[in-house]
């Protein structure tokens, strides 16, 4: 059993298709990014302070003292971060900015074991790559008015509508739907956490 740091339903799905028994603690980090480190850092120290703060509700709330699990994914292109867009008329922005072009999806993961009064934090980062075909305006326009788009890093997700559009991943799929869940297998692994339902 682990505790899942995030609010996130695509998380939640992926751990539970591959059978992974947890539970959701709802913690809240403002998503800031850092202007002196790269998108990777950034990811990375995200899911950090999720995992953190994932802790402290642990802590708090006296719960069992089990591993959390905290991730948070960022699209990129050069040296843009996208993050989630603030409107519709901004995810249509995003969504042109991206067409036709190769970007990156970035997720940050970071396992918390607590240990007395004190915590481990193991963290990896994974990067996919994602090819969108050339898009209009009016194809933006629909996808936004399914307001799919918006609670989402670079105004799509693969799941969806937004699948359409992808014309090529090199990597791993479940990355880009927001947990890269080969990877998190192979840290519990590496960790001794056993995390399977019985």
């Amino acid at each position: 059993m682990i505790y899942l740091a995030s609010k996130s339903p695509r998380r939640t799905e992926l751990l539970s298709q591959i059978g992974a028994n947890h539970l959701v603690i709802d913690v809240s980090v403002d998503e800031i990014i850092n202007p002196m480190v790269n998108a990777k850092e950034n990811a990375e120290l995200l899911s950090i302070q999720k995992c953190q703060e994932g802790i402290k509700h642990i802590m708090v709330n006296q719960m069992d003292e089990l591993p959390v699990l905290a991730a948070d994914t960022m699209v990129v292109m050069g040296e843009k971060i996208f993050g989630k867009p603030e409107s519709e008329e901004h995810a249509i922005e995003m969504l042109l900015e991206l067409s036709d072009k190769v970007h990156t999806v970035i997720t940050g993961v970071t396992v918390g074991i607590i240990s007395g009064d004190k915590a481990e934090f193991h963290s990896i980062t994974v990067d996919s790559q994602v090819e969108f075909s050339n898009l209009s305006r009016l194809e933006c326009e629909k996808y936004c008015a399914s307001k799919e788009p918006f609670d989402k890093a670079g105004a799509y997700g693969i799941q969806g509508y937004g699948s359409a559009f992808v014309k090529e991943i090199k990597g791993s799929y479940s990355n880009i739907v927001g947990l890269p869940i080969h990877e998190v297998a192979e840290l519990f692994k590496k960790l001794n956490i056993p995390f399977w339902l019985n």
